[in-house]
């Protein structure tokens, strides 16, 4: 096991790391932490999250594994990430030309108030927590990167399965952090969350634009360079 670990595709990891901050999460984590049973929530957010983004990664793995040997001879790895890349390098253009929709912004540090997941999080259940650890972690552009990266480069289904916890774990690892704090110090975790959510919402625009263009470029690049070799 130690020697799968040790094959961790690096651009499994890259963007992995691309994905630990999200305004949605730093708002959903704060609403939980505000809270009369934040770590029950917590837990249930976590736990339901990371059930969840498993099954599907793993389940992906499990399936497309066997089919590696074909999908190597058509190249298909690269063409997915030169897809994926012309659709991130999209998406960042969007946000940084305005041509996207754009929630309404709410003076008061809409990461706490007014913003869409805040809104839904007031009063709420370990259900409804659990729903948002789900929501908050729906598999997106930069997710399919990475399983396709996996896909195309373990050498085991085990060694897929392996490389698809590592990601959730690191997605997860502001979650992950937040519950660990609040054990001890929930003032603290509250003050942490709401320092992190404040500048992230301040500066969402250029965190979105420079994430998915770099995610963009990169994803392009190697596309680029596996078909041409």
């Amino acid at each position: 096991m130690t020697a799968t670990i040790g094959r961790v595709n690096p651009a499994v990891l890259v963007l992995a790391l691309s994905s630990v901050v999200r305004p949605t999460s730093m708002a959903a984590l704060y609403a939980m932490l505000s809270s009369r049973n934040p770590r029950r929530l917590l837990l249930a957010y976590l736990l339901a999250g990371l059930a969840f983004t498993l099954a599907v990664g793993i389940g992906v793995v499990a399936v497309l594994q066997g089919e590696v040997p074909s999908i190597a001879t058509l190249q298909y790895p690269a063409f997915v990430d030169i897809v994926l890349g012309a659709a991130a390098l999209g998406f960042a253009v969007g946000k940084w030309t305005d041509r996207l929709p754009r929630a309404r912004r709410d003076p008061d540090r809409s990461h706490r108030r007014g913003s869409w997941v805040r809104s839904r999080l007031d009063d709420l259940s370990t259900t409804g927590a659990a729903l948002a650890g789900v929501v908050t972690h729906l598999p997106g552009l930069i997710y399919l990167a990475a399983l396709n990266a996996i896909v195309a480069t373990a050498a085991t289904v085990a060694g897929g399965v392996v490389q698809v916890v590592v990601y959730d774990v690191i997605w997860f690892s502001t979650a992950i952090g937040t519950l660990t704090v609040s054990v001890f110090r929930p003032e603290k975790a509250r003050e942490l969350v709401d320092r992190v959510g404040g500048w992230v919402h301040n500066h969402e625009r250029a965190i979105v634009v420079g994430v998915f263009g770099a995610v963009g470029v990169y994803l392009l690049g190697k596309g680029i360079v596996e078909l041409s070799g």
